[in-house]
């Protein structure tokens, strides 16, 4: 999994080295070139940001381990102010994001905290996965080289993002524990309802790469300790 965080960083330092060169080499922008700078901005099909992410958790506790393949879905549209004749903008927006954490474990919580406890020996549980759902509002600074013929360029954009959750769900599938075969538990108890953390994401065209890191923990002081991290594909159209 490490070895997957280093490419997509590599990946990311060298679109930044790529783009302070062709900073570099266009360090003068005549009035004629800003106006076709803010035509190609404003063509750029950055609009509307869609992840798709491999989403981790750090810093569980030893008794915890995350089973599957846990990913997830954001949906942003997104608004470039340009910063003055540069090829920077500031682009907030505002959007939906879902994670999802498979594991095998039941949650119960009581005046004390929330607990993720394993099922009993032999039952078979099929999938077992924690859903969070926000409203975010991101704000990145972006950056983009000259475009080609196309209209594509490389670009790199670096910000934050804050959410409000809209729900929460223990959603199982597996052998009748007491609930059925099938059952979701919504509102767990000591789950965070505000999320913050930082972002970054490169590519050229349409196709892109980002990295999103919670400065904030799913569960409060009374549940297990969890640091989300996503990273992924992200394609931006209109």
């Amino acid at each position: 999994m490490y070895k997957y965080l280093f490419l997509f960083f590599t990946f990311i330092a060298t679109t930044s080295a790529f783009a302070q060169e062709e900073t570099t080499a266009n360090n003068e922008t005549s009035t004629d070139d800003f106006i076709e700078l803010k035509k190609s901005i404003n063509k750029s099909k950055d609009r509307l940001v869609v992840d798709f992410s491999y989403d981790m958790l750090l810093n569980l506790p030893d008794s915890i381990k995350m089973k599957g393949f846990s990913r997830g879905f954001n949906v942003y549209f997104t608004y470039d102010i340009v910063i003055g004749k540069s090829r920077f903008s500031i682009a907030p927006g505002i959007g939906i994001g879902n994670n999802n954490y498979f594991h095998k474990y039941s949650v119960s919580s009581d005046s004390v905290g929330t607990y993720f406890n394993r099922y009993p020996e032999g039952v078979n549980v099929k999938r077992s996965k924690l859903a969070l759902s926000y409203a975010d509002i991101p704000v990145e600074f972006r950056y983009r080289s000259a475009p080609n013929k196309k209209g594509s360029s490389w670009k790199l954009a670096a910000g934050i993002k804050a959410g409000m959750m809209i729900q929460n769900k223990l959603k199982y599938k597996g052998d009748d524990t007491g609930k059925g075969e099938k059952y979701k538990t919504f509102d767990i108890e000591n789950i965070n309802k505000v999320r913050y953390g930082v972002m970054i994401r490169g590519g050229y065209g349409i196709w892109n790469l980002f990295a999103y890191y919670s400065l904030s923990d799913v569960f409060n002081s009374k549940g297990p300790k969890m640091t989300p991290l996503s990273f992924g594909i992200s394609i931006n159209g209109l």
